[in-house]
């Protein structure tokens, strides 16, 4: 099929974020045999902007994809976190190709009303809507003709392409490892300075947070890399399957990740294929019984690298994506047969 994927590639951080989901799905569509036309939403708005400015470009990048669509009559319509595609520009879409479906991908929680009211707004419109969240605040935005579907983050084996238990253990940099920001947020800071204080005698290192700066591309996989454990800790744990992307960015590169219970992700990760934990204590307990055995935590990340490159690939989300869009299966890409 022909597809246009109009969603927030990031040319403009050159590389150093080159892990978002954009990029893994984009590659997913591609691996399934489509050719798959790029519009970066917001890189679109800067360039269509006298200033550089994506505010003042989103006007005319509406236009643009509608252009797009236009020239490139594509089947499918994917869009990835586009609240700034209006509802108007996706009817004039409608209607210039009544055949076309399209799709949009989101992957922020949805418990914030306004971040998410957009979603809402463009259901109309919509042929399906899938999250990374479920449960009860995943269908309440379904509609008769929207569907909406649960969606894993996703890895890409071009991208976590390390296998962190694979590094012997006189290479590692760090017993435990947290990337993430704890600004406006003194719970985490609190729990990760309550963490520290509790492991005195291992070696944390924490990026982002605790007045640590964040480490971004290249240098940030090989800490990965070269990291016994990690954290998952996102801004809830009580919400259905809902975690940050980063706990496919850990467990895509072959490290052990620890992540609070409470989210049901007990549905997408076996016991014995991510290390759960309940509270602090218990999540000291487990760090501890980890580096005290080394092949075990080198069997968990395994089994968990394993299920995410098998299961959660940018590949066959693009292909939940496309099969629930079109309400269709999506066959095998053709491949040369072999001489």
């Amino acid at each position: 099929m022909r597809i246009v994927h109009a969603c927030n590639l990031q040319f403009d951080k050159d590389g150093a974020h080159l892990w978002n989901q954009d990029q893994k799905i984009h590659h997913g569509l591609i691996r399934l045999g489509h050719f798959v036309y790029s519009f970066s939403l917001n890189d679109r708005a800067r360039m269509l902007s006298v200033t550089g400015s994506k505010n003042f470009g989103k006007g005319k990048a509406n236009k643009a994809l509608i252009e797009t669509c236009l020239n490139v009559h594509p089947d499918l319509l994917i869009l990835g976190h586009a609240q700034w595609i209006t509802p108007e520009t996706l009817r004039e879409i409608r209607r210039i190709l009544p055949q076309i479906r399209i799709a949009l991908w989101y992957v922020d929680p949805l418990w914030d009303e306004e971040p998410t009211r957009h979603l809402r707004e463009r259901t109309p419109w919509l042929d399906a809507l899938f999250c990374s969240t479920g449960g009860p605040l995943l269908k309440s935005f379904a509609t008769s003709h929207c569907p909406a579907y649960f969606i894993p983050s996703a890895v890409d084996p071009g991208i976590e392409c390390h296998r962190a238990f694979e590094t012997p253990d006189d290479q590692m940099l760090h017993d435990v490892l947290f990337f993430g920001r704890d600004k406006g947020q003194p719970e985490r800071r609190a729990f990760l300075a309550e963490l520290r204080d509790l492991l005195p005698e291992l070696n944390l290192g924490y990026y982002g947070c605790l007045d640590q700066p964040l480490i971004m591309g290249w240098e940030k996989e090989q800490i990965i890399r070269r990291s016994k454990m990690a954290l998952n800790l996102s801004r809830r744990s009580d919400v259905e399957l809902y975690s940050s992307s980063r706990i496919a960015e850990l467990m895509g590169n072959g490290i052990l990740t620890l992540t609070p219970r409470g989210a049901g992700l007990e549905q997408l990760y076996a016991e014995n294929e991510i290390a759960y934990f309940d509270h602090l204590d218990d999540l000291v307990s487990r760090i501890r019984h980890f580096v005290q055995h080394p092949d075990e935590r080198r069997a968990t990340a395994q089994r968990g690298w394993q299920r995410n490159h098998r299961d959660y690939s940018g590949t066959e989300i693009a292909r939940t994506i496309v099969e629930k869009t079109l309400n269709s299966p999506v066959a095998a890409p053709i491949t040369a047969p072999r001489a």
